[in-house]
């Protein structure tokens, strides 16, 4: 079995994904066998994208909920139904991209040759305000697994896509890059953030600070690393095959906000004053929501947290912080 060519399987979830999916498909259908969409409940047009695309199979996640362990499990599942050769599964999501000198690469070489049982692990480069810059921390993330059949065991939220087990071998590959799209577009991740926020207080992950401090609404993405020029080698050869690389589409609201006022309706406001999402004119978001006939949401003017609870929020969460830096520091010593 490990000399033969493995098929690749690209295995992503989607939920309103339009922006970029037709991106994602052009540049997949390059070098993947299949692409196994799990789409959950998409309003845009995302599931008519995907129906474009030969290569896709596209399944529905019926699911109403937030829950990365059941949609993982759900991809990798029906990647072992249908495909039954050897085969690695690559778990992308929609705006992670493959970088056009991927395949050109000694390690895209070393990766179809890798046993079965091999973890992969790539960098994810962030594209950065534009497509012309980037943020590079040399992390790098598994993303990719030489399939045995291994059991996977992931979490609710923020969890490992593939199977990781102690067994496994681990290949770190350094000279394929996924073009991460996410922070092309800074309102759509504040946006994303904020929701995060609402989805670990109703999973009961952690304590309100801690959350507070984790998405806090000042991000500094210069924390990662510091800017670069990305290379034009990771967009040329797909703009070669008239693939578009570089067009961000932006939003005055974005699905991530639809899916707060989703939470407000079900759960209520106060539930979630201690998140620090306040600073966004949910009223407004609300107002616009209501005019598209969107369903779900509340009835009522949502109205600013008031900004004393706001900044006796912001102070314990900066102590939090710091109390936990103090201690990171100890531990060292």
């Amino acid at each position: 079995m490990e000399s033969q060519t493995p098929k690749i399987v690209v295995i992503t979830p989607v939920k309103n994904e339009a922006w970029i999916l037709d991106r994602f498909l052009s540049v997949t259908s390059e070098f993947a066998d299949y692409i196994i969409i799990a789409d959950q409940n998409s309003t845009d047009s995302s599931q008519a994208i995907c129906k474009k695309y030969p290569k896709v199979i596209l399944i529905e996640n019926k699911s109403e909920k937030f829950n990365e362990a059941e949609r993982q499990l759900l991809l990798i599942q029906t990647a072992r139904d249908l495909i039954s050769e050897h085969k690695i599964i690559l778990a992308l999501d929609a705006d992670e991209i493959l970088a056009a000198n991927a395949m050109k690469t000694q390690s895209w070489q070393a990766m179809l040759k890798a046993k079965p049982g091999t973890v992969l692990f790539f960098e994810k480069p962030d594209l950065f305000v534009t497509t012309h810059q980037c943020i590079r921390t040399g992390i790098l993330t598994p993303l990719g697994y030489v399939d045995d059949g291994a059991e996977h065991q992931p979490q609710s939220i923020h969890s490992v896509r593939i199977p990781v087990p102690e067994y496994a071998t681990r290949l770190h590959i350094h000279d394929i890059k996924i073009l991460h799209y996410a922070v092309t577009r800074l309102e759509a991740h504040a946006s994303k953030i904020r929701m995060y926020s609402v989805i670990e207080n109703v999973l009961g992950v952690g304590n309100a600070i801690a959350r507070r401090s984790r998405y806090t609404s000042k991000q500094d993405y210069l924390k990662l690393g510091k800017v670069e020029t990305a290379p034009k080698e990771w967009f040329t050869g797909w703009e070669e095959k008239e693939i578009d690389m570089h067009t961000v589409i932006k939003q005055k609201y974005y699905s991530y906000d639809f899916e707060v006022l989703h939470y407000f309706h079900k759960y209520g406001l106060h539930r979630f004053w201690m998140e620090d999402i306040w600073k966004f004119d949910w009223e407004a978001c609300r107002q616009y929501a209501k005019s598209q006939g969107m369903l779900d949401i509340p009835d009522y003017k949502i109205t600013k947290q008031s900004k004393f609870l706001n900044l006796i929020a912001d102070i314990s969460a900066k102590s939090y912080a710091q109390t936990r830096a103090i201690l990171s520091l100890l531990q060292l010593v």
